[in-house]
């Protein structure tokens, strides 16, 4: 079986790791590996792969540094040549950046069966975002989310839970490879001065760092945390406008503010291990954070990982917050519960491969669309006599399948006499209460 999997982004690169070696060493699949060239600083992206020690794309494409539409025209020009070459039996695409969503609209325009990792999460507020991913669900005929919500959003949007596959999260799966090694070494790529506690900053995106008065704020709130050393990562756009607003040397007044290159994809998890708390504003670090039980601050409007925030791990702050709100939340934050999750056991790539050969084996990879026609979502309250639904005062009957039960307090339960919300998929018989 040749899967192909197309990834553009340093995020995407780390998140699929452990999956493209899967691929590899999997006896029944053959891999074709291609890099869009969305993120475009090539010594980052070559450094990434010699880091997770991945080996060279099949192909690698040029499409960075352009405007969104070109950039998608391009992508989807260069990915259908691919395809047409290549000949994948499956396409496998990971969350909803450009490279995704441009791949997924190729495969499906060749009737390739696309699965999508990642698939359910929807931020609510980040139109664009929530689009592209959406679109990307369209095409797909497999969909792999990676926690419980996001496989309940599928559902709620009446997907075919028979096309949902429920098995845990790749990221997570390299997450906890390269923690092995991290964990083997001391601090690099940071020297500090004594051991006061460390705040790590690592924001690059647009409404952070793309105005004077919103890098101001960054560049402030670093120099107001005089109590700790403030390790700031320098992405090439986090650079290029601190140079650009003559902040860098207001910056590197602080003797408490050590800024540093990006890190090699190991060293950064043992400075997120190592640091009291970590402000962002991308996406991984909040997923990566919480594994490793570091606090986040997350400075955006909004986030996909819901777990993160429900857990206590992660604060969601806002775009440009004021700085001494930001400040005062790194001072008063506190660690969070415990993610436990049996789906985090760095076997997630494995069975999600696993999956994907059983079901073409069997003939089973259908193109055609997979929102269910005939059955739907419910959520349902369970009483004595019965199961109400939110839309009717009717006594009700799931006759579909149950997706999930809970108990009084949120929590999911496996045993039906101590189920109170029951989420289930199929038709409904109603009766009239008397």
């Amino acid at each position: 079986m040749r899967i192909a999997v197309f990834i553009g982004t340093r995020a995407e690169l780390i998140g699929m790791a452990s999956f493209l070696r899967e691929v590899e060493k999997n006896t029944e699949t053959e891999l074709i590996f291609t890099h869009t060239g969305q993120h475009y600083d090539q010594t980052m992206y070559e450094n990434v792969l010699k880091d997770l020690g991945l080996r060279s794309p099949d192909y690698s494409l040029s499409c960075g540094n352009m405007g969104y539409n070109k950039q998608i025209s391009g992508i989807i020009s260069q990915i259908d040549d691919i395809l047409e070459k290549a000949d994948p039996d499956f396409v496998f695409v990971q969350g909803n950046v450009i490279s995704s969503f441009s791949a997924a609209i190729a495969a499906s325009m060749r009737f390739v069966p696309v699965g999508h990792i990642e698939s359910g999460y929807r931020s609510l507020r980040d139109l664009h975002s929530d689009v592209r991913r959406k679109v990307i669900e369209m095409c797909s005929v497999l969909f792999f989310p990676v926690c419980h919500t996001a496989y309940l959003n599928l559902l709620e949007e009446c997907y075919d839970p028979s096309c949902i596959y429920y098995l845990g999260d790749p990221l997570v799966d390299a997450l906890l490879h390269y923690k092995k090694i991290a964990d083997e070494g001391g601090l690099k790529g940071v020297r500090l001065p004594d051991d006061r506690p460390i705040v790590t900053i690592a924001v690059r995106l647009p409404w952070n760092i793309g105005t004077q008065d919103a890098l101001g704020r960054i560049v402030k709130t670093a120099g107001d945390l005089e109590e700790y050393n403030v390790v700031m990562l320098l992405h090439p756009n986090t650079r290029k406008h601190l140079l650009k607003f003559d902040l860098m040397d207001k910056l590197q007044l602080f003797q408490h503010v050590h800024l540093i290159d990006p890190l090699a994809y190991t060293d950064f998890l043992r400075l997120m291990k190592n640091s009291h708390v970590i402000v962002t504003d991308s996406g991984g670090p909040q997923k990566e954070s919480a594994i490793l039980e570091t606090p986040c601050v997350t400075l955006s409007d909004s986030t996909y990982y819901v777990d993160t925030i429900k857990n206590g791990w992660n604060r969601l702050l806002g775009k440009s917050p004021d700085p001494d709100v930001l400040v005062s939340t790194i001072r008063s934050i506190t660690p969070g519960r415990r993610i436990i999750n049996p789906l985090n056991d760095g076997r997630s790539s494995k069975r999600i491969i696993e999956k994907v050969v059983e079901l073409f084996s069997q003939g089973k990879l259908d193109i055609s669309p997979q929102v269910s026609k005939t059955c739907f979502y419910t959520h349902l309250t369970a009483f004595p006599q019965g199961f109400m639904g939110m839309r009717t005062k009717a006594t009700s009957r799931a006759e579909g399948a149950v997706q999930a039960m809970y108990d009084e307090g949120g929590d999911m339960v496996l045993d039906p006499t101590k189920a109170r919300i029951i989420r289930a998929f199929g038709p409904i018989d109603t009766e009239k209460e008397t």
